[in-house]
């Protein structure tokens, strides 16, 4: 809760206020070297989730319940559920850098939201939950991450590289990613068999429905209706 705290006051006043009479600062190698490390940490989340838990059929997808067993497969899956939560907090620089390069524009509420959620949701996930049913998650999540971190990467390494049509497709990526999570979260409510706490969908849903809508909003507002203009 402090981090979020001093996260929210930098980015929204400290920050901006420091910045105001200062020139953006260029941090194109530092944001090669963050994203590129980015990349690496939720490739191989994701990587992991398949190779360990979902391919083998360890994991069901349709329902899973906490396994409390002490194997080295569980205690592994604590670890990066605790890796995953870390990572959910080394995001936050995402903003910061925004704010030193005077990219004033990027913190919108969505953006400041959505990281902030994260890092809470996080947080309860690794505290109370870390396995089961709420690690599809952590692997769908780190997939998109993956793909994303990869476009700033491009950008920050050479912007004419980049297509214009990348970032509609990733929008329509994380769009996607949670209606996903909402099917995934939502079908345990009524799947009486379903061994995994209950209570995670009704603390997960209702951020995952927001942020589905906050997302789909930006996508109207910067493809659909600029394009009909």
């Amino acid at each position: 809760m402090s981090i979020m705290f001093l996260y929210h006051r930098f980015v929204k006043s400290w920050g901006p206020a420091f910045m105001a009479n200062r020139p953006a600062y260029d941090l194109k190698r530092l944001l090669i070297l963050y994203n590129i490390i980015q990349i690496l940490l939720s490739g191989l989340l994701a990587f992991e989730c398949l190779r360990w838990l979902y391919l083998p059929g360890y994991y069901s997808v349709w329902c899973q319940k906490i396994n409390y067993e002490d194997t080295e497969v569980e205690r592994m899956v604590i670890n990066y559920v605790w890796l995953y939560y870390a990572i959910k907090l080394v995001d936050l620089l995402d903003t910061v850098f925004f704010v030193f390069r005077k990219k004033f524009n990027q913190v919108s509420f969505l953006h400041v939201y959505h990281h902030l959620g994260m890092c809470l949701l996080g947080y309860v996930g690794t505290k109370y939950v870390p396995g089961g049913h709420g690690i599809m998650l952590g692997f769908i999540n780190s997939f998109v991450h993956a793909v994303m971190y990869t476009y700033y990467l491009i950008s920050a390494v050479k912007r004419e590289w980049v297509r214009i049509w990348w970032k509609k497709y990733i929008t329509q990526l994380q769009i996607l990613q949670f209606l996903l999570l909402i099917i995934h979260f939502g079908h345990i409510l009524f799947e009486p068999s379903c061994g995994y706490p209950k209570w995670v969908s009704f603390v997960f849903l209702p951020h995952n429905i927001f942020i589905l809508f906050l997302f789909s909003d930006f996508y109207l507002k910067e493809y659909i209706h600029k394009k009909k203009k």
